[in-house]
């Protein structure tokens, strides 16, 4: 059984920034470093990093969805984040991103696709991701507190349409909060009295249902771009030079070598 690993790479981008607050490109260095931390601890035989799309069809159902985050990135975040990207492309890993869709469904995809006959890993933050750990085989990692997370005591979704979302946005149902939805998704029979059976509760559950449930997406389609890479040294380590990374290419260099070189002849052998 192999072992797939799924970057949430937004998610680690932005813990990046926030968590690397020096010179031009401090976020760019705090995503590499994370990046080889996480593929040395789980030591994978595959590594996704997986990118966001604009989920229409959350948009289309809810106008106010994420409206709570038009706080405008200043120039320098989105030239480190377009250099997190083109240097991974000489790591050895697959970049994933569907324009229609946001990372949590690619990466609920993925899971799907994978889960049956590999070990499967996703590395993030965002809570949401619960939802698939359902499914056989896939595990959620914490990279801040540094743990695997459980599965959720009740349905996971159901308990979060109920109390929304205030980080994207999704009111929830009105006056149900975290204690109640709890109550609520242990107990179908109230469920049904409360929400089922009342029209206004059941639209805004369904709204935030909907907003909140990973997308089916067909691994098929062909609107997703997906390519494999291989780790080419050079190029990496002058991208990392140009960048003043003295830690990285160093004497850290060798270590930092070994671990895409590993991971270079696991992928080759993954896909055999």
């Amino acid at each position: 059984m192999s072992k797939i690993l799924l970057i949430d790479s937004y998610n680690m981008i932005h813990r990046a920034h926030h968590g690397f607050s020096f010179g031009d490109h401090s976020t760019t260095f705090g995503f590499f470093r994370c990046l080889k931390s996480e593929i040395d601890r789980h030591n994978p035989d595959k590594v996704f990093l997986v990118s966001e799309g604009y989920p229409k069809h959350r948009f289309t159902k809810f106008g106010d969805y994420k409206s709570n985050r038009t706080k405008k990135r200043d120039d320098s975040f989105s030239r480190q984040k377009k250099d997190i990207f083109d240097i991974s492309k000489n790591l050895p890993v697959t970049i994933i991103r569907h324009p229609d869709y946001e990372c949590d469904d690619v990466i609920g995809m993925l899971c799907r696709d994978y889960c049956e006959n590999n070990e499967v890993v996703i590395c993030s933050s965002d809570s949401d991701f619960i939802q698939l750990l359902d499914l056989d085989n896939v595990k959620l990692w914490n990279p801040i507190r540094k743990t695997f997370i459980d599965r959720w005591p009740v349905n996971y979704l159901m308990w979060k349409s109920l109390k929304g979302d205030p980080s994207d946005n999704i009111p929830g149902v009105k006056g149900v909060g975290d204690k109640t939805a709890h109550k609520l998704a242990l107990d179908l029979d109230l469920f049904k009295l409360q929400i089922t059976d009342n029209p206004v509760k059941k639209a805004e559950y369904d709204i935030s249902y909907s907003l909140i449930e990973l997308a089916d997406i067909c691994n098929k389609d062909k609107s997703i771009n997906r390519s494999d890479y291989s780790f080419n040294e050079s190029i990496t380590k002058e991208a990392f030079q140009e960048r003043n990374f003295k830690s990285i290419v160093g004497k850290s260099w060798e270590k930092w070598k070994i671990s895409m070189e590993n991971l270079n002849e696991r992928c080759k052998k993954a896909s055999n």
